[in-house]
């Protein structure tokens, strides 16, 4: 066999035709639809014309609108397109996107929601409280003995000022701002917060992003274990998270769950040197995972509620349904001799529903049970842990079960459980009546996404 090598003329050097430009114009914007911001990117470092495509508006307003739930994005203000808008942001798109953060605060803790504010361009987090008219106590008719907590809640943002406030900064400016000389550093940097009402108090806030840490026995974290996480960070570090490793060096360290805010007072010795910082703390914040808090029709409790917690006032928990470790086996339900098939039918989605747990964690706290800690355990809402179907006019149809209630003295010292009992009385209204101290309280449902909207803030939310 005879092999003949061709010579180097005959060898084609041309470049490899791109047949996606070949498309029509509309065509090419549909495919880079579907690419993410890194794709669009690469995508365009091809040629020119491609360049043009992934830049182009139509994917970057659905890259940001992705980000900002319960908002509608109709302008990419303060900037000229959303991928000037995007890049302004990144890497703090997570903010709004998860919407729901805690922090570690002293004992008591805070809730806040996150949220686009497009008339400004700017992500802010603020503070959600909720607060009830004074209390009427009513005898239950099941015990006069037992007295009813009468809670009836509104929940609002405290709008007086933000937790925290990003605004859309171009990458030279945040630099800048920041004290950075390289893009990369922006990750570790510490971000100035403009907050005009502290700011003139003499009160000062950075925002720090937080790494991720390989979790290890006695190592304090945030959240803390009685809450799901993907990740936690580490907490109670004695350098104030200013070395290396309390901080991301690269996008791939960043936590899109977790973040610190860094506060201090300035002040101002009125000479010609620098001010003293005074009283610098910082604090963490962790998100909540999505599916933690959407009810679904086997798991309806699950959600963020709001209950009465006597002289402390108002505290947010999570109410956790967690997954049940076997799917829920139909044919287990056997129809009664007596039973109609609408009975049973019945019975079949009572038994669908109410089956494992249901845990109360508190995302607030006060000084006796402090956020991050179960408020209320019951272990079995099926027939396992059924007391009684509710006769009393007050509750009548709800279903009853044992639960264990969380105790303790100041600074949750000497805490335990006690007996309780939980009252179900729907979907969206929880009652416990906590056997030993003889009265009963409620929780409600809070409707998270009725705060997600700037449009909606002069809305009263009476239940929360």
């Amino acid at each position: 066999m005879i092999v003949t090598l061709a010579s180097p003329r005959s060898i084609s050097t041309s470049p490899t035709p791109c047949f996606i430009l070949d498309l029509p114009s509309e065509l090419i914007d549909h495919v880079l639809f579907y690419l993410g911001p890194f794709d669009l990117v690469c995508v365009s470092r091809t040629c020119r014309s491609l360049s043009e495509h992934s830049k182009s508006d139509v994917s970057w307003q659905r890259h940001v609108q992705d980000n900002i739930p319960g908002v509608r994005l109709t302008s990419p203000f303060p900037y000229k397109t959303f991928r000037e808008l995007y890049i302004a942001h990144d890497p703090h798109w997570f903010l709004p996107k998860y919407k729901v953060w805690f922090c570690d605060y002293y004992l008591t803790g805070k809730l806040v929601i996150t949220r686009y504010d497009q008339r400004t361009g700017a992500i802010e987090g603020y503070r959600l409280i909720a607060e009830r008219p004074t209390p009427t106590f009513d005898p239950w008719e099941a015990d006069d003995e037992v007295l009813i907590h009468s809670f009836t809640p509104r929940c609002r943002l405290h709008m007086d000022q933000p937790v925290f406030r990003l605004d859309a900064l171009s990458l030279e400016s945040l630099m800048s701002t920041s004290g950075q000389t390289k893009p990369d550093h922006r990750f570790s940097a510490e971000i100035p917060m403009r907050i005009p009402e502290r700011n003139h108090r003499g009160v000062f806030s950075n925002f720090l992003h937080a790494q991720p840490v390989e979790e290890r026995a006695n190592m304090e974290l945030w959240p803390p274990a009685t809450i799901p996480a993907r990740h936690r960070i580490q907490t109670g570090t004695r350098n104030s998270y200013v070395g290396i490793g309390d901080k991301p060096q690269n996008r791939s360290q960043v936590s899109n769950q977790s973040f610190r805010i860094r506060r201090w007072m300035h002040m101002d010795n009125g000479g010609s040197t620098a001010g003293v910082r005074h009283g610098e703390e910082v604090y963490s914040y962790a998100t909540l995972d999505p599916k933690l808090y959407t009810p679904t029709e086997e798991k309806p409790y699950r959600g963020i509620w709001v209950g009465d917690y006597s002289g402390h006032g108002c505290e947010f928990l999570l109410m956790h349904q967690p997954d049940n470790e076997e799917p829920f086996d139909e044919a287990s339900v056997v129809q009664g001799d007596d039973e109609t098939p609408e009975e049973w039918e019945i019975r079949k989605r009572e038994e669908r529903i109410y089956r494992g747990s249901l845990e109360a964690i508190k995302l607030t706290g006060d000084p006796n049970v402090p956020r991050g800690e179960y408020t209320f355990i019951s272990d079995d809402i099926s027939k396992t842990g059924f007391v009684r179907k509710a006769t009393e006019d007050r509750f009548k149809g709800a279903r009853v079960v044992r639960s264990r209630g969380h105790i303790a003295a100041r600074m949750f010292r000497n805490d335990k459980y006690i007996e309780s009992q939980l009252i179900m009385i729907s979907h969206d209204r929880l009652a416990q009546y906590w056997v030993g101290f003889g009265h009963i309280s409620f929780y409600e449902r809070v409707k998270i996404d009725d705060f997600l909207a700037p449009t909606n803030d002069t809305i009263e939310t009476e239940i929360c």
